[in-house]
C-alpha cells in the first residue's frame, strides 16, 4: 500500500519530456509512456491514517522510457500498443505488468502481489481526459493461503485554470479469499505544472481496503491519507 500512496501522486504526470518544443505541458494530453530516452523522478511526503493509528510515508518513485511506446518504472513495466496521434485527442490504450502490492504480517508472514492490466485514457479535448484500467492482481503469501484479486478502475482529468489541473479516480478491488469480499479506494489530485519538466500537487486518498482484518500489519494499509509531491522529468 505504500507504493500505492506515490501511484496516487503521479496520476496527472506520468509522463515525461523530451524536448521543451515537442512535449505537451498540458497534463491532459500528456501520454501515458514516457518518450524515448526520458528519466522521471519524483517523491511524496504523505500523512496517513488507518483507524486510530496516524503516521508519516515518504516515496519515491523513477522511470525509463526505452522508447516512445515502452516504459520501465521501479516494479512496473508498461507497453503502449494504441497511441493518440501527435498527443492530440482520442484513444490511448496501454498493457502492464508488476508489483502491485506489499504487505507485511509479524504472525501471517509477507506478501506479494503481482499483476497485469490494461489501462488506458480518452482525450475528449485540450481540457478534460478520461482515464481507465482493468487488471488481474495474484497475492503470493508466504504462509497464508494464496489470494487472487481483480481491480477496475476509472477516472478523470480536467483543467481548472491556467496550469492547474484536478483528477479524480475510483477503484473497485474484487477480493477473492480475503476477509472482505472487495475494496474501494477514492484518489484526488490537484497539480500545478511549474514547468514542462516539473509538477507540483497535492493529493488526498480513501481505502476501506482492512489491512488488519485481513490478516496483515496496521501500518501496511491506509484508510485516509493526504500529501504533497513531486516530479521532475529529463
Amino acid at each position: 500500500m505504500k507504493r500505492t500512496l506515490l501511484t496516487i501522486a503521479l496520476i496527472l504526470s506520468s509522463s515525461a519530456v523530451l524536448a521543451e518544443t515537442v512535449y505537451p505541458k498540458n497534463p491532459v494530453l500528456r501520454p501515458i509512456t514516457l518518450t524515448e530516452g526520458t528519466i522521471a523522478v519524483g517523491g511524496a511526503v504523505a500523512y496517513v491514517e488507518e483507524g486510530d493509528d496516524d503516521r508519516g510515508n515518504i516515496n519515491f518513485h523513477a522511470a525509463y522510457g526505452f522508447t516512445d511506446d515502452l516504459t520501465l518504472s521501479l516494479g512496473d513495466i508498461r507497453y503502449r500498443f494504441w497511441d493518440r496521434l501527435d498527443n492530440g485527442t482520442g484513444l490511448e490504450l496501454t498493457a502492464g505488468f508488476g508489483i502491485r502490492g506489499y504487505h507485511e504480517s509479524k504472525l501471517n508472514g509477507d506478501a506479494l502481489a503481482l499483476g497485469a492490466d490494461i489501462t488506458g485514457k480518452y482525450v475528449f479535448n485540450r481540457d478534460f481526459a478520461a482515464t481507465f484500467s482493468a487488471g488481474y492482481v495474484k497475492w503470493d503469501e508466504e504462509h497464508l493461503k494464496n489470494k487472487d484479486e481483480y481491480r477496475y478502475s476509472v477516472g478523470l482529468q480536467r483543467n481548472l485554470f491556467k496550469d492547474v489541473t484536478f483528477a479524480a479516480n475510483y477503484t473497485y478491488r474484487d477480493l477473492k479469499d480475503f476477509k472482505q469480499s472487495h475494496a474501494d479506494e477514492v484518489n484526488l489530485a490537484l497539480n500545478y505544472t511549474f514547468s514542462k519538466r516539473m509538477d507540483l500537487g497535492v493529493f488526498a486518498g480513501y481505502s476501506n481496503f482492512d489491512a488488519k482484518q485481513n490478516g496483515y500489519d496496521l501500518d501496511d494499509g491506509y484508510e485516509r491519507t493526504a500529501g504533497v509531491y513531486v516530479n521532475y522529468r529529463f
